[in-house]
């Protein structure tokens, strides 16, 4: 975990004192050192902060090519640096360090952009070429490691947080209202923008070259299903494989490493085979929560004991620092941010560090393997929109009335019959929304809404191919709410404590196995993660591998007891708050009414849903308060 920034200027000539503040807002991604460097004509920077755990002695940065004419910051890990290191040696270039850092930049130095296709590992790099006098950006495959810029007439400034982004003066801070109407429908906004209208988010995949003719931006990878077995191979037996293979790459460091243990099937099965190496005693992490719906603390010593680590336990209790731990925990976001169960993140984070440098995450399993339950309800609404209309509205106000099921079951089928009514470019987003683009007209402020095109246009959010089945959810999932949402949630409070996590589900040799893996082999209506539960099931405890997927949140208004609720709602209610120029009133006093009172529509809402709104004005509201951005 590391911070890069910096900048290239045709016209504005900044110098050390500029990038220094940008490197200032980097601090807590690299606690063990910085450096800077500044063109000697003031054209560009660039500035690194530096989480030492690769070669720790030699792999400062920037980093210098032997014959001067590269410099490169670089936030993040090559896995196979080693074999690109033999390969490069071969072609005749020369190592002064042990660094993948090095390995980076021979290879763009061999191969030039082409050089991103043989990477595999998470990073986010930047690149200045003296010589041409350009500058060349650069992201991983699927956003594990961020980057974010600003692009004006006289050049550009980069950095891995918007802070440090925000840190340039001439870096202005408008809402770009389309994004918050994003992030109010689905948790975050959608790349490349940010909330920020002059600030954009470099997508996954993609790479950016600034240079006198101007900018040049392309892709060098993309998600692309090929559902289809390869070479009539057995996939239980090569999802070992691939897996085994990807995590032992993940192992290496040259500090310890743990890893996240939520008692579920990803981090379990990662934890079993990283326990697998040897050597000294594995460690392992996970939260406990004193509200058994949200605790998965057994599973996960079950896991712990049947592989033999050395287990850790965090709990999660109710504290007088509740809110100051929700303060920090959106404050550290520099932009809103929905995700309640960043909390938790943060705090079993900060935990963490007091251990090891490096943990491995399971992040990146659900996503590409089924494991959600929303894939197989995408298939079910394109099943019923089948039925005409008549038919469906007579079905929703049945269930309605039929209480013998309880009332999630109503709710949850009764969403199903007004997803299917929809048109079908419009269901994907539906199913994932906070808040239905319905509800936009009674939620916000005529003039917002109309200043943010009416909310989200649904193909910037599904990529969908025009099919808006479960195929087409999961895709989706792993190039939007992944990267827009559990990513980001992973790498902003990890780095908030100098932490750096690993997913060695995101490798690219498991992606590229879960392009191939035909859907039967990831979810049915009754079952989700097929074959990682197959796997599952030679490597853990029966009772981890046929558990039911629960997600990783916090019971946040019981954590807050009534004290703390009415604490958040006076908050959001006092007509001072920004958020009161967004939303219309009574939905506000309904909904902070409603958190407060504990007491709203069940079968409209789930108990998640009510909360989970709250904390997006929650999160909102902060954002507007601690970076004042204007209209």
């Amino acid at each position: 975990m590391c911070g890069i920034c910096g900048f290239y200027s045709q016209q504005r000539k900044l110098d050390a004192v500029h990038i220094a503040s940008a490197i200032g807002a980097l601090a807590h991604r690299g606690p063990d050192g910085s450096e800077q460097w500044v063109h000697p004509e003031g054209i560009a920077g660039l500035g690194h902060t530096r989480l030492a755990i690769i070669d720790i002695e030699t792999g400062q940065q920037p980093m210098w090519s032997a014959d001067r004419r590269f410099a490169i910051v670089f936030n993040g890990e090559i896995y196979n640096y080693r074999q690109l290191r033999r390969e490069l040696e071969g072609h005749g270039s020369v190592f002064r360090t042990q660094s993948d850092t090095e390995a980076l930049l021979n290879a763009y130095q061999k191969w030039g952009e082409d050089a991103l296709i043989r990477l595999d590992g998470m990073f986010a790099l930047a690149i200045f070429d003296c010589k041409d006098r350009k500058l060349f950006l650069a992201r991983d495959r699927t956003g594990v490691k961020p980057l974010y810029y600003h692009c004006d007439s006289s050049g550009m400034v980069f950095a891995s947080e918007l802070k440090a982004l925000l840190a340039w003066p001439h870096v202005q801070r408008r809402i770009d209202r389309q994004a918050i109407t994003d992030f109010l429908m689905l948790g975050h906004p959608l790349l490349p923008a940010t909330a920020f209208r002059d600030c954009r988010e470099l997508e996954p995949g993609c790479f950016l070259e600034v240079s006198t003719r101007g900018e040049r931006k392309g892709r060098y990878w993309s998600w692309t299903r090929a559902e289809e077995s390869r070479d009539g191979a057995d996939p239980l037996a090569s999802l070992e494989q691939e897996l085994k293979i990807a995590v032992k790459d993940n192992l290496v460091s040259d500090v310890p490493i743990g890893a996240f243990l939520s008692g579920g099937i990803d981090s379990s099965l990662i934890v079993a085979f990283a326990a697998a190496h040897g050597g000294r005693k594995f460690q392992t992490f996970n939260v406990r929560f004193n509200e058994a719906a949200y605790d998965e603390s057994q599973y996960a010593r079950a896991v712990a004991t049947h592989v033999g680590t050395e287990h850790h336990e965090i709990v999660i209790a109710s504290t007088k620092q509740k809110l100051e731990i929700m303060e920090k925990v959106v404050g550290q976001f520099d932009q809103p941010f929905a995700d309640s169960s960043a909390i938790p993140t943060y705090l079993i984070c900060q935990q963490i560090r007091k251990h090891v440098k490096v943990v491995l995450g399971g992040d990146g399993g659900d996503e590409m393997f089924g494991g959600y339950e929303r894939f197989a309800y995408a298939d079910v609404a394109g099943l019923l929109a089948r039925y005409p209309p008549l038919v469906l509205k007579t079905l929703a106000k049945l269930t309605s009335g039929m209480f013998f099921m309880s009332r999630d079951t109503r709710r949850q089928f009764g969403r199903l019959l007004n997803v299917a009514q929809l048109p079908s470019e419009r269901r994907l987003m539906a199913l994932c929304s906070i808040i239905q683009q319905e509800e936009l007209a009674r939620v916000l402020q005529p003039e917002f809404l109309s200043a943010s095109r009416n909310g989200t246009q649904p193909g910037r959010f599904a990529n969908a191919n025009g099919g808006s089945g479960g195929t087409e959810l999961i895709d989706a999932t792993v190039t939007s709410t992944l990267p827009g949402d559990y990513l980001r949630k992973i790498d902003v409070m990890s780095s908030a404590h100098g932490l750096e996590v690993r997913v060695p589900m995101l490798s690219n040799r498991i992606v590229s196995f879960a392009t191939h893996l035909p859907n039967r082999l990831k979810y049915s209506l009754f079952k989700n993660k097929i074959l990682l539960r197959r796997l599952a099931a030679k490597y853990l405890p029966a009772e981890v591998a046929n558990k039911r997927k629960q997600g990783f949140g916090i019971p946040l208004d019981t954590w807050l007891e009534s004290k703390g609720r009415e604490e958040v709602s006076s908050y959001l209610s006092n007509r001072s708050a920004r958020i009161w120029e967004i939303f219309r009133p009574d939905y506000l006093r309904a909904v902070t009414s409603q958190f407060f009172q504990g007491e709203w529509d069940r079968s409209e809402i789930s108990r998640f849903s009510m909360y989970q709104r709250v904390y997006a004005l929650w999160s909102l509201e902060h954002w507007l308060q601690q970076w004042k951005p204007s209209w």
